[in-house]
């Protein structure tokens, strides 16, 4: 009996190994992190009660490139991406916002719990009807049906855009800039549907592609009990 016992484990621990290891591989290497592990929520503030309070993005008011308002409460129920440019800029923001469109906005462009939003630091160039056009040449997405869901390109008061990229999604860089000069940044900050900082990333290179799509892909793990689910 001890003999069959033993064989019928030697059988199932084969069987796992031919089996069962490849999945939990596949299911690790797909994004780079176990589905179980949570992103971190950057800059805690203080203690209340026992409970870490953490910073959360400002209130706001600005239009995306067809006219719609947008706001915080527009943003609540979407897991988002954002970064700052502005249409005249010709050395980081094209080559920014090409890496977001070819490698970012793709892995995710039928996901309609992703969004990707590009706020412009120049607003008095950038109207809405500048911004439209500069989605149209550039990153207009003709293989998505009903694609002006999935990125919005917004402007508004030059003020308050400042005071969202410093105060707000704390984009480096942008605490030594006036609201006087333009200020250039590379980085790609994640935000989820309780309006927190949940990453800050680069814009270049395959490894930086591959943080932004495992932290992507560990945020949805937390809005779906613990069960990552891809749309389709």
């Amino acid at each position: 009996m001890s003999e069959k016992k033993n064989s019928g484990l030697v059988i199932g621990i084969i069987l796992f190994l031919l089996l069962g290891a490849p999945i939990i591989w596949v299911m690790v290497n797909k994004t780079g992190v176990h589905y179980s592990q949570k992103l971190p929520i950057f800059y805690e503030i203080e203690i209340e009660n026992g409970d870490t309070v953490y910073h959360t993005i400002d209130n706001f008011k600005l239009a995306n490139q067809f006219g719609d308002t947008v706001t915080p409460k527009t943003l609540d129920s979407f897991i988002y991406l954002v970064n700052f440019f502005f249409t005249t800029c010709q050395s980081t923001c094209p080559v920014m916002n090409r890496y977001i469109s070819e490698h970012i906005v793709k892995e995710f462009v039928k996901d309609d719990e992703v969004k990707f939003i590009s706020i412009t630091v120049d607003p008095d160039h950038d109207s809405v009807e500048v911004m439209k056009q500069y989605y149209e040449k550039y990153y207009h997405i003709p293989y998505v049906k009903d694609d002006q869901q999935k990125w919005w390109f917004l402007t508004g008061s030059k003020r308050k855009i400042y005071d969202l990229a410093e105060n707000g999604y704390r984009i480096p860089g942008a605490e030594d800039a006036s609201h006087q000069d333009f200020f250039h940044s590379t980085k790609l900050v994640l935000v989820d549907k309780q309006r927190r900082v949940r990453g800050v990333f680069e814009t270049n290179g395959q490894n930086e592609k591959k943080a932004v799509i495992d932290a992507v892909n560990a945020l949805k793990l937390e809005y779906h009990g613990g069960h990552y689910r891809q749309k389709k």
